[in-house]
């Protein structure tokens, strides 16, 4: 290993690491923000339902949906009430059945209340369960990008160890990535890669230099024409899984904006709907939690191509 000569940061792929993580932090925001302005008008019956009592069951299978229930009770005052229950689901509930209720002493006779588990309830867990959701997902996507671009910078401080190089293009399903097959005195390593156009500019088996032993190192960083070029991924031993090619050479390969790869990477969000229908369906949670669950799944399958490196010509490979 030699001491590490001076290289140029790998810019490109700062900006397409933002590029992920910004739709995240926006979508993320905008949630919390309706999440947080539902919350208060979601609690505000409950809070006002500050007595409680038991109750009887009188008659279910009502309105809305027949998911309502009629149960009658004794208030504080020593007066015979009765009030309307809505569930979550409608269910079939035995007449004569207790049920600890809430209840409004201002409201009127016949008035809505309310028992754990019900409908009301259930929205405030809903709002609040979505909170925590979204704070979490924005949290560890951003975490997880933090990362990234610190651990990629300290790299170039390693000392750097010869290699011979050849740019491959691989296809699993949808994602097509660049790497680095790297050929050192200790065997064949495969290296995934955000792209650069020295990636495309590289002859096979083109010398260079990588910061770190590929033999040893879990992450290293290899150097192309003076260019960093950073790892999206550990260090392999054996060749990468898919449609494994050897790619073309480019001489004057020019650098490439984001946009293409962004429409390349964007093809997975259409499955947000379809996650957010099924998470609608599997919570109970409705309209609300489709959108919340939709929104969030796109803004996520975005920003996950974006972290597995890169290849601008995808659609031309």
């Amino acid at each position: 290993m030699t001491s590490a000569a001076p290289s140029r940061p790998h810019a490109r792929a700062v900006r397409q690491l933002l590029l992920g993580l910004v739709p995240v932090l926006v979508v993320g925001l905008v949630l919390l923000v309706v999440l947080a302005v539902r919350l208060p008008g979601t609690q505000a019956p409950l809070a006002a339902a500050d007595a409680t009592a038991s109750a009887t069951v009188v008659r279910d299978g009502l309105d809305p949906a027949g998911r309502g229930v009629r149960v009658s009770f004794t208030d504080a005052a020593g007066e015979e009430r009765t009030g309307v229950l809505v569930l979550r689901t409608a269910v079939d509930v035995a007449p004569d059945a207790a049920v600890t209720v809430q209840y409004d002493p201002a409201a009127a006779d016949g008035s809505r209340v309310y028992a754990d588990g019900d409908a009301a309830h259930g929205a405030v867990g809903d709002v609040v369960f979505g909170l925590v959701l979204v704070a979490l997902v924005g949290l560890a996507v951003s975490v997880l990008t933090g990362l990234r671009l610190l651990s990629r910078r300290r790299l170039a401080g390693r000392p750097t160890t010869a290699v011979t190089v050849t740019h491959l293009v691989v296809r699993r399903g949808l994602l097509v990535r660049s790497w680095l097959e790297l050929v050192t005195p200790h065997g064949v390593r495969w290296v995934p890669v955000h792209w650069a156009p020295e990636v495309d500019r590289a002859r096979p088996d083109s010398p260079a230099l990588v910061h770190g032993d590929p033999a040893t190192d879990a992450l290293v960083l290899p150097v192309l024409d003076g260019q960093q070029v950073w790892p999206s991924g550990r260090v392999r031993r054996s060749a990468p899984r898919g449609d494994v090619r050897q790619a073309g050479v480019d001489p004057e390969a020019p650098d490439v904006g984001l946009a293409r790869q962004a429409r390349s990477d964007g093809v997975p969000v259409v499955l947000a709907p379809v996650l957010g229908l099924l998470w609608a369906y599997v919570d109970g949670s409705g309209a609300a939690g489709f959108v919340v669950a939709g929104a969030l799944a796109a803004a996520v399958l975005f920003w996950l191509p974006q972290f597995l490196g890169s290849d601008p010509a995808a659609t031309s490979r």
